[in-house]
């Protein structure tokens, strides 16, 4: 009989355990399952900005001013026919002029629209009478530079004229190029689509942010981890602060627009890197709040305590003890806080603006990384390869201020261990 039930017992504990096992299994399993989306969408998301951004990614693009110099181009009081004749292995997608010793390919502008640009000048390019209006100056065709529309005659006479705009093709430039041995006058547009501009505004955007959010999060997290009761006041005060974590940046872009345009810009008509902050500031309060917050309560009350007891004031327990120790935290909320400012795009069409800018005055408008980029994909054009490549520049500058702020947690925690 005994040996009965312990049969018994061993198969029912064979059977519990299986179940045990597969239950095991599916939870295991739909975690990973579930985490897997997050992963591949992540990869996704990197492939394509990596794939698409990669090759407009350059030193020249990110120091690089957007707005392209528009040079007005002219002959001498003489228009010189050419009389050398050239010869070039043209690539693919190049045009060649045998005339003019020049060759043209099709390109794109920052916007995306089609613009022809020299893909090869001889050194003895029939150009010897060409002339920058606006110096006075032999004008120097380069390899790079962009041919807006160009007007070009069959003889000094101009008997017949004709005006070859760049979006019409490389093809169709070279042809005519090849066809009329006159150049009346022709607009080149050099350098343009950079982003040192936009950099330099979501630098300033971050710098102003902190500036006015850090000192209130931090004192806002010191009145609810020390000062502040466990009463109904205090823990409105708590849901409050959660709540304007969920409002869409949109309606923060709308209520800054209303409240600080009339403040820092004088009117209501425009905004500037200074309203823009505000704004950030007001939306990144509850994150440097509620994370310095965690940070305080973190730290073990006997060394609040202690302070207290040997006969510091709650002043200088604060200063000396808590804000010390609660640093590692306060350096995140602050990363947060920025990577929040660098990806914030709809609160800022309205309190800064979308002007893409070269020269950066804090007191007037000026894109940022973010709105750079909804400008470039807001036209009737979008252009994906600049847009992913100031996607990339984010992802870095995320990335390395990660990894700073890793560092100097490490290096603070080190110092405070070793106290």
């Amino acid at each position: 009989m005994n040996e009965n039930l312990s049969l018994f017992d061993a198969k029912e504990s064979k059977k519990i355990e299986r179940k045990r096992r597969m239950k095991d299994f599916l939870a295991d399993g739909s975690t990973y399952l579930f985490s897997s989306f997050s992963l591949l969408a992540l990869i996704a998301i990197l492939v394509f900005v990596f794939s698409k951004g990669w090759n407009t990614l350059s030193a020249a693009f990110i120091v690089g001013d957007y707005n392209a110099t528009l040079t007005s181009v002219t002959t001498n009081q003489v228009i010189t026919e050419t009389t050398n004749t050239f010869t070039y292995q043209a690539k693919d997608g190049e045009y060649f002029a045998e005339n003019w010793g020049l060759a043209f390919t099709d390109s794109a502008t920052t916007e995306g629209n089609p613009i022809v640009r020299l893909s090869y000048v001889d050194p003895y390019s029939n150009t010897t009478s060409w002339i920058d209006s606006n110096t006075g100056e032999v004008f120097r065709p380069k390899v790079g530079e962009m041919i807006t529309v160009v007007t070009l005659c069959d003889s000094p006479a101009e008997n017949e004229i004709k005006i070859v705009s760049g979006n019409k093709g490389a093809e169709n430039m070279a042809a005519n190029f090849r066809k009329y041995n006159f150049v009346k006058n022709m607009t080149v547009n050099v350098g343009g689509g950079g982003i040192r501009g936009s950099l330099i505004s979501t630098l300033w955007m971050i710098l102003f942010t902190l500036l006015f959010a850090l000192p209130l999060g931090i004192g806002g997290a010191i009145y609810l981890g020390v000062y502040a009761k466990n009463n109904a006041i205090t823990r409105t005060l708590r849901n409050a602060i959660d709540m304007i974590s969920g409002i869409p940046s949109i309606i923060f872009g709308l209520v800054g627009g209303i409240v600080f345009l009339p403040i820092a810009a004088g009117s209501g008509s425009s905004g500037n890197l200074i309203t823009g902050s505000l704004t950030m500031a007001c939306m990144i309060l509850p994150i440097i709040i509620k994370s310095t917050e965690e940070s305080i309560r973190a730290i073990p009350l006997r060394q609040s305590q202690a302070s207290l007891a040997l006969g510091a004031s709650q002043t200088q327990t604060v200063f000396k003890i808590i804000l010390p120790n609660a640093l590692p935290g306060i350096l995140t909320s602050a990363l947060l806080g920025v990577g929040r400012v660098i990806g914030e795009s709809a609160a800022l069409v309205y309190t800064s603006g979308t002007a893409i800018k070269d020269v950066i005055i804090p007191t007037q408008g000026s894109a940022t990384l973010a709105v750079h980029i909804w400008t470039l994909m807001s036209g009737e054009t979008m252009n994906y390869g600049a847009s992913c490549a100031v996607s990339i520049l984010i992802l870095f500058v995320i990335l390395l201020l990660s990894l700073t702020v890793k560092l100097l947690s490490l290096s603070v925690q080190k110092k405070q261990k070793g106290k």
